[in-house]
């Protein structure tokens, strides 16, 4: 098995997510790195280091070090590990993955209950916002997308209306203020994250997570964001799907029951 699969990076804590952040995007520059400078680095301690070492099924840092000096001789050849193939193992784990096969069906019952759904995220998220209402609409959900973060709170509750959210970190205040004011209008959240240990999240009735490796533009500027979203696409085309299905189903229940 590789040093980075979706099994084990799934399962670190925020701060061991840090670590793998970091190590992921300077790579070559942990040849030379002490366990101090990589904790001072990734802004971790070093026993944050160990148990991520641990973690990613090395016995210490030493291990782990060459391991990684391995992984990026080969990713440098060429044709090992990139964002999207990040991408593909996740989607590989989650075919056969049972919990979140409940968790969708969970989540498409919710929308079918609905009376709307509203997709909402900014940036990129915005932008796949409007392909899950359009998604959402083609297997018959009154759905609708926000890109505006500023747009009015609705003055009456809203207890008929699910408020999808998509948010990278999960962290961006003006997206975690509008979820906030919409649970207050007794809105269902359900979200989808990179990571499930942040306020969006816990805001959530449900949240689906990806733990793809965050990737930017530019070194110095993490505001413009490169990390992929395949996985989002996928969730969302799962999610549509299973919509189809169990309205299908239900459908065909009730003709039965008219028959008879």
């Amino acid at each position: 098995m590789g040093l980075f699969q979706y099994e084990r990076i799934s399962k670190l804590n925020e701060s061991e997510f840090a670590v793998y952040n970091y190590v992921f995007t300077h790579l070559s520059e942990m040849e030379g790195m002490s366990i101090r400078e990589l904790s001072k680095a990734a802004g971790v301690s070093t026993t944050t280091v160990l148990r991520f070492c641990g973690k990613m099924g090395c016995e210490g840092y030493t291990e782990f070090k060459y391991k990684a000096q391995q992984f990026s001789e080969k990713k440098q050849q060429g044709g090992y590990f990139s964002p999207i193939q990040s991408a593909i193992q996740y989607i590989q784990n989650a075919i056969d993955d049972r919990e979140l096969d409940e968790k969708i069906e969970r989540a498409a019952r919710m929308c079918l209950e609905a009376r709307q759904v509203l997709f909402f995220g900014i940036g990129a998220s915005g932008g796949l916002g409007e392909f899950g209402a359009r998604v959402f609409c083609s297997a018959g959900i009154t759905a609708f997308s926000v890109t505006d973060p500023f747009y009015p709170a609705p003055s009456k509750e809203m207890d008929d209306t699910i408020l999808f959210v998509l948010s990278v970190s999960g962290e961006t205040p003006m997206v975690v203020t509008l979820v906030d004011n919409s649970k207050k209008k007794r809105m269902k959240i359900i979200s989808i994250t990179n990571i499930d240990q942040c306020t969006i999240a816990r805001l959530s009735e449900l949240n689906f997570t990806y733990f793809m490796p965050l990737t930017y533009a530019y070194q110095i500027d993490d505001q413009m964001s490169m990390t992929t979203q395949v996985p989002v696409i996928f969730l969302l085309e799962m999610l549509s799907c299973k919509i189809h299905d169990l309205r299908d189903t239900e459908e065909m229940g009730q003709e039965d029951q008219n028959l008879h």
